[in-house]
């Protein structure tokens, strides 16, 4: 019992040794069972192609199949596609100006019924859930009637001026005044800027070439365009006291009868006061753009009158 122990415990601690005299014999030409031929002929017949089944063997190149990369062996990535295409539509101007438009942006909520202001009477559709709900039937009319407004005077020669000073109004408030070459207050409306314009707005304003010493001249507004007239109350009085036109945007806890043309909507929806501010800044650039035509027409007329009448006096 003891032999046979120690006859399997050599015969384990020797097991690397027999298989290299077994490769030395087979390497010799010495015939060797079955298993070990096999192996060996595996082993010399594939020294240059790897054994199937592992990396070496499938990044190989031959001259039937092309050359496969770690990368073509990685899952596809899938590209994930939006259930709904964005459609990008024309933007809206005075013309395609629709109830549906200005239901989309929200115009048509309400303040709270505890906040109504008793002469909103006639602007408010309902109540729903206790906020008033405005009829944009008559948003729709009155916003026509401020484009009107605003084509007519920016035809004329006149400037308006875009007022929107709550955080959020500060970048569509620029945006519209530049958009028919108007001008702007976005940050806060200072006193005295109309009522005492040589003191606030001399300093900021260009001296006159031709008498450098004068006081500088200030100019006006035409109209005066309030995008959130709640925050602006003294803005609203002094262009009272110079009689200038104000088109602003009237919720149902603001009296409308304060300003010369209310525009019946919500105030506090962003995208529905950049949508008014938008329509009325196409209204004035077309009033500009018709200026602009006309004043060329005039140019044209009185360049070819001067031609005609040098022709004349040459003959």
């Amino acid at each position: 019992m003891a032999a046979r122990t120690l006859h399997s415990g050599l015969k384990h601690i020797h097991r690397p040794t027999v298989a290299l005299c077994q490769s030395r014999m087979s390497v010799d030409g010495i015939h060797a069972p079955p298993s070990w031929t096999r192996s060996l002929t595996t082993t010399t017949t594939t020294t240059n192609t790897p054994p199937p089944g592992t990396a070496e063997t499938l990044l190989s190149s031959s001259s039937s199949t092309p050359l496969l990369t770690l990368e073509s062996l990685l899952p596809p990535v899938l590209v994930k596609t939006p259930l709904r295409k964005k459609v990008e539509r024309p933007p809206v101007t005075p013309h395609t100006l629709t109830i549906a438009s200005l239901l989309s942006t929200g115009l048509h909520l309400g303040h709270a019924t505890s906040l109504w202001e008793p002469t909103t009477l006639p602007f408010i559709f309902g109540t729903r859930e206790g906020i008033s709900i405005i009829n944009l039937e008559h948003t729709l009319v009155h916003l026509k009637r401020a484009c009107n407004v605003a084509r007519d005077i920016s035809q004329r020669g006149g400037t308006l001026l875009f007022i929107g000073t709550r955080p959020g109004l500060k970048d569509l408030t620029i945006d519209a005044a530049r958009h028919c070459e108007g001008y702007h207050v976005s940050s806060k409306w200072i006193p005295g800027t109309l009522t005492n314009a040589h003191q606030v707005l001399g300093r900021h304003a260009s001296p006159d070439p031709e008498d450098p010493g004068r006081v500088p001249r200030t100019y006006r507004p035409d109209l005066i365009v309030l995008l959130n007239p709640l925050e602006n109350r003294i803005a609203i009085s002094e262009a009272q006291l110079h009689k200038i036109p104000i088109v602003a945007i009237t919720d149902t806890d603001y009296d409308p009868r304060r300003v010369t043309y209310p525009i019946p909507a919500n105030d506090d929806s962003v995208r529905g006061v950049a949508l008014v501010a938008h329509v009325i800044a196409s209204a004035a650039k077309e009033g500009v753009v018709r200026r602009k035509q006309v004043l060329n027409q005039k140019a044209r007329e009185a360049r070819a009158m001067r031609e005609d009448l040098s022709l004349n006096e040459s003959e």
